[in-house]
């Protein structure tokens, strides 16, 4: 594939979970040079960490990994965030695996040996389905987010959050209109360090402060969710 070609792919922020060492520098090679941002876990508890501090347009994961398998670290990403997505290759394509694949909302489903111009042709794909899409989201009067940069404006201006306010911020939106819990607040932005609730609800009176409070809910010892409604449409 030539150069022009694979520089479509300069937006585009992946992790790759493979713990195959051949196979995960091959596909490091191909694509690496590429992203914008390219990581690599090699078990599924270390994609999983890997995925709570950084942002990823898209997840490469093989299913048999060691510590935790693919398929339980997507159930674990996907409780963060419902739209994250994956593309799930494996050396055992049996039937069971296909379907949890689909089921899981797989974007696609390889089979090893991999054709590494299959992969990068997949993610070119992707980034300018992603790219066509209208990413701008009118969340209030004066709240527009911006998903492709996860980047929030106030008014036309952009805020900055601090980055567990942010991490809190984009949490409850991939969970909009859910209840987002206390425990889910505890795991992904505190790594499950003990945190007491007390601290998570002034960081939410910060975050309210900054983006309004009519957006986020307060449920009564339970957590909190930021409420949309169908007249929140793209800009």
């Amino acid at each position: 594939m030539n150069l022009q070609t694979l520089n479509l792919l300069h937006n585009i922020s992946c992790l790759l979970v493979e713990d195959d060492k051949i196979a995960s520098i091959a596909i490091e090679q191909s694509l690496k040079p590429y992203c914008k941002n390219f990581l690599v876990a090699n078990d599924g508890e270390e994609g999983l960490k890997l995925y709570k501090q950084h942002f990823f347009d898209m997840i490469i994961t093989d299913i048999n990994l060691p510590k935790i398998n693919g398929f339980e670290m997507i159930r674990e990403i996907l409780s963060i965030n419902p739209m994250q997505h994956f593309i799930v290759i494996t050396s055992y394509d049996t039937d069971d695996n296909i379907l949890t694949s689909i089921k899981e909302g797989a974007y696609i489903y390889m089979r090893k040996p991999l054709s590494l111009l299959e992969l990068q042709t997949h993610l070119i794909m992707f980034s300018q389905r992603n790219n066509l899409k209208d990413d701008k989201i009118q969340l209030s009067k004066d709240i527009v987010l911006c998903l492709q940069t996860q980047i929030i404006y106030k008014n036309n201006q952009e805020i900055f959050l601090s980055p567990k306010l942010n991490k809190i911020f984009w949490l409850l939106y991939y969970n909009k209109n859910n209840i987002v819990s206390y425990d889910m607040i505890i795991s992904y932005v505190y790594n499950d360090e003990e945190t007491h609730i007390n601290t998570i609800r002034m960081a939410l009176a910060r975050l309210k402060k900054q983006i309004g409070n009519d957006l986020i809910q307060n449920i009564s010892n339970i957590g909190y969710i930021l409420k949309t409604n169908s007249n929140n449409t793209s800009s």
